[in-house]
């Protein structure tokens, strides 16, 4: 999918993070098709917010609470869908939670899985933000409620993408945000759900800011998908052992 001319197709084994330098990461940022059509969404929310909104300041406390309803349906989601263990049970899902959050996790420097799919940020998004938005202000501010959504999973997707980087920070705000998103990753995946900010992880008592402070998990790489786990629950497998060993071997080095 060509976008920006210019720029080459987006393609996975182009945009391993460990490979990758902070323009680089600007590069597959904005010629990624979902940031793309984010963009799109944003433009046309905010058109459509603008001409209904009537009164600006129910619609900018609209933009505001969508912004706000980000971080906690991040935080939901991220904890009680993507790291809970009912989605590979089932044929249906097992496929999904494979792309959503289990790849994510065997392959954290891919940026193929490390965004979020369409097919599932999209209808979160409206689901969540539109009726809030409804609530305060109509159709202007279901659309201001959205777009506020919007912005952040654009600014959250990138400072995630970030913090896979294979570069060092400099201010302590990114070295704080890297330290403890990268030890979700590889430590105690139990705790640290947020990704820019872990306000919700503080108030729901699972943020630990050191290693440290936690016990090593065994299950931060496989999200307890084990082999044991595969032999009663084995569609996650099936698709992992059908992927070419090409692809496989160039995500991990």
């Amino acid at each position: 999918m060509r976008i920006f001319v210019g720029y080459k197709a987006w393609k996975s084994e182009e945009y391993l993070l460990n490979r990758m330098t902070f323009d680089d990461l600007v590069r597959a940022y904005i010629t990624y098709p979902a940031i793309q059509i984010y963009a799109l969404i944003l433009i046309g929310s905010l058109a459509i917010g603008i001409w209904k909104m009537g009164a600006i300041w129910p619609f900018l406390a609209s933009i505001a609470a969508g912004m706000l309803l980000f971080p906690f349906a991040w935080y939901v989601t991220h904890r009680f869908i993507l790291h809970g263990s009912w989605m590979f049970k089932t044929p249906f899902l097992a496929s999904l939670w494979k792309r959503v959050h289990y790849d994510h996790h065997r392959f954290p420097n891919d940026l193929s899985v490390l965004f979020g799919g369409l097919h599932t940020t999209l209808p979160t998004i409206f689901l969540a933000a539109g009726p809030l938005g409804w609530l305060i202000h109509g159709a202007a501010g279901a659309a201001g409620a959205i777009a506020g959504t919007v912005i952040m999973t654009c600014v959250t997707e990138f400072l995630h993408a970030g913090e896979h980087l294979a570069f060092e920070p400099k201010s302590k705000f990114w070295k704080d945000m890297k330290r403890r998103h990268l030890a979700h990753h590889f430590h105690d995946e139990s705790g640290n759900f947020g990704i820019a900010e872990f306000f919700w992880d503080r108030i729901f008592g699972t943020f630990y800011d050191k290693t440290e402070e936690r016990n090593r998990s065994a299950t931060a790489r496989n999200l307890g998908y084990t082999d044991e786990t595969a032999k009663k629950y084995p569609w996650v497998k099936e698709l992992t052992d059908a992927e070419p060993q090409t692809k496989q071997a160039m995500r991990s080095s």
